[in-house]
Parts: structure tokens; C-alpha cells; sequence
């Protein structure tokens, strides 16, 4: 997808594009059949031919250029293009602002205003308030202008007593549908969002950040530091003997002491640092701060993790010690290179002991 950078919701809207372009354009599609046989058969004699034929054929428009997206919109890779997600939003939100007019002018009848949920509904699977809310306030104006053109379809006469009445339920219950539908857009697509980012960006079994996070954090680190604004510092820990601790005792065991490391580590930093699942049993820190202030944190993550064997099955207990390297930020290593660094003291630590913190 080349420099685009796909959000949580657009990885949401990616695997949903389908459905999200096919749902309004069946329900399109759907109505100027059954409009059309409705009116072959004689049940809807008020709607005039010519009307109904220009239905007809901007619903064909509809099927055609649905088709068209639906052939288009991935890349090489089976992704969903950007500009294809735009175009299908606006797709959507042209069909219904346009499905509603049409349908309001065509078949005016005093209660289709009790529909306008239907269509309204058709945007929030996009979960974008403002997208939401734009269609929102069309439907509602045509709505109100269509009372005003088809007044006599409409309303009751002015001076019957159900009159006020009739018109404050109607204002009541699409107030309170739009109210409903707002709320859901925003905070379904809130909640989504959430959702969408802990599974896109944090590791699903340490629940660490992981390498797809990973990269936007160091570069905004490293640039900072770039600028003098800030320094930084990397630690790179692995787990000791992580392998004889698989082999012998099985791989929930390995789990569970990746998920007490993982824990360990992530307790014995601020909040504003960093901690990334790098791979296997090795675990990525960014700190913000600099060498001096960096050791300390490492030997504190070193002596947490040490200072009691986690419990395996009630019984067996599992001693667990980490190595950490540590580098930091020069002025001339790229973040690349800083990783390189912390490498080589990481595995220096490991031939020469282990369970130590190596940052010379």
C-alpha cells in the first residue's frame, strides 16, 4: 500500500468492504424490484412510469459502478486501496441521501418519515461520526422539505386535534433515532477502534506492543533525539535457557514465562516508555532517558524477574534469569544500529554468565 499507513479502522474496513458496499445496494436494488412488480400488478397505481423508469435506471447505475469497486479495490497484495475505501463511503452515502429522495417524492405516504432509521443505519458501519452526521442532517432536510412539497399527503388538516399531536411524535421519534444512531456510531466505533488497535498493534500473548508498533515509536524517539529535544536508550533482554525450559517442562510452561517476563518488564518501567515483544523470547525496551539513568532500570528488571520461580501446575517450580543489553543513543548510531549494539552485549552477557545487564 505504498507510504499509507493503515489505521485500526481501515484494517475494520478492510475486511468488511464487501458487505459494506453490497448492504445498501441490495436493499437499492431490492426496492426497484419490488417498486417495479408493484406497480406491473397494479397494487401501486399513484406512481407514474416515467418516474419509476428514472428509478430503474439509477439503480442500474448503482449495481454497475458497485460492481466496478468491487473489481478494483485491492492492490497486488488483496488489500483494500485507500482511494477505494473513500469512493465507497461516498458510494454509500450518495445511495442513501439519493434512495431516500427519490423514494419520499416517488411514493409520498404520510408514514415513510418512520423509515428514515433504515437509512440512516446504512452509515454507521463506517463508525465515522462526522460521515454520520453530514448524512444525517441531508436526510432530515428532505425529509422536512418533503412534508412541505407533499403537504397534503403529509400532514393531517391543521385544525384536527390530532394535528400537534401527530407532528410532536414525529419529531420525537426521529430525534430519538438519530440520537440512537449517533450514539452507536460513536461510541461503537470508539470501542472498535480500541479493539481493532490492541489486535493490530500488542503482542496477543504477552499483550506487549508488538514489531508492528514497534518501528513509529523508535523512529519518534530517534527523530526527537535528532532534534536535542530528547535522548533515549534500547534494552534488549532475552530470556536464559528459555529452550531447555520448552523442552522440558512443554511450551505452556515457555507461555507462561513469557507472559511473567512480559509483566515483570512492563511493571519496572514509566508509563511513558515503551516495552515490545521483539521476538521469540526476546523483549525490546525503549527507554527515555539516558545511559546513567538507564542501568539502573535494567538491574531492576533483572533482579524482578530472578527474585522468585514462577509455579508451573501448582508444583514445579521454574527458576527464570533474563541477560539485557544496553545502548544508547550517540548522536551517530541509527535506531538499526542501536539494536546491533544492544545485540552484541546481550549475547557478550550470555557467553560470560548470564542473568547480568551488559552495557559497556
Amino acid at each position: 500500500m505504498g507510504d499509507y499507513e493503515m489505521s485500526a479502522l481501515d484494517a475494520y474496513l478492510n475486511r468488511a468492504f464487501n458487505i459494506i458496499i453490497g448492504l445498501p445496494l441490495t436493499g437499492a436494488t431490492t426496492s426497484a424490484f419490488v417498486f417495479t412488480i408493484f406497480k406491473l400488478i397494479g397494487w401501486w397505481p399513484d406512481i407514474s412510469m416515467s418516474t419509476l423508469v428514472i428509478y430503474d435506471i439509477i439503480n442500474a447505475f448503482y449495481f454497475c459502478y458497485a460492481l466496478y469497486l468491487l473489481k478494483t479495490c485491492k492492490d497486488k497484495n488483496g488489500t483494500i486501496k485507500p482511494e477505494k475505501m473513500r469512493q465507497g463511503k461516498y458510494f454509500v452515502g450518495f445511495i442513501v441521501v439519493a434512495q431516500w429522495n427519490c423514494i419520499s417524492y416517488m411514493i409520498p405516504d404520510r408514514e415513510w418519515w418512520a423509515y428514515l432509521f433504515f437509512f440512516i443505519a446504512l452509515t454507521i458501519v463506517f463508525f465515522d461520526i462526522r460521515f454520520t452526521s453530514i448524512l444525517t442532517a441531508l436526510l432530515l432536510g428532505s425529509t422536512f422539505i418533503s412534508w412541505i412539497v407533499n403537504g397534503e399527503y403529509q400532514f393531517l388538516a391543521f385544525d384536527d386535534a390530532l394535528f400537534w399531536p401527530t407532528f410532536v411524535l414525529r419529531l420525537f421519534c426521529i430525534g430519538l433515532t438519530v440520537l440512537t444512531l449517533l450514539s452507536i456510531t460513536y461510541f461503537g466505533g470508539r470501542y472498535l477502534v480500541e479493539e481493532l488497535e490492541k489486535n493490530v498493534n500488542y503482542d496477543t500473548l504477552t499483550h506487549l506492543l508488538n514489531r508492528r508498533s514497534m518501528d513509529k515509536h523508535l523512529n519518534n524517539a530517534y527523530n526527537r533525539a535528532q532534534k536535542g529535544e530528547d535522548t533515549f536508550c534500547l534494552l534488549l533482554l532475552d530470556i536464559d535457557d528459555f529452550k531447555r525450559v520448552n523442552d522440558t517442562y512443554g511450551h505452556d510452561c515457555g507461555d507462561k514465562v513469557l507472559r511473567y517476563v512480559a509483566h515483570a518488564v512492563s511493571t519496572c518501567v514509566k508509563k511513558d516508555d515503551y516495552v515490545f515483544r521483539w521476538g521469540g523470547e526476546e523483549i525490546l525496551v525503549l527507554l527515555k532517558t539516558d545511559l546513567e539513568r538507564s542501568i539502573p532500570v535494567a538491574e531492576r528488571i533483572r533482579r524482578e524477574i530472578s527474585k522468585d520461580p514462577i509455579v508451573y501446575k501448582k508444583e514445579i517450580k521454574v527458576s527464570v534469569t533474563v541477560t539485557i543489553g544496553v545502548s544508547s543513543y550517540d548522536g551517530e548510531r541509527t535506531v538499526a544500529g542501536m539494536i546491533e549494539d544492544a545485540d552484541a552485549k546481550l549475547y557478550y552477557g550470555k557467553r560470560h554468565g548470564k542473568n547480568q545487564v551488559v552495557s559497556e
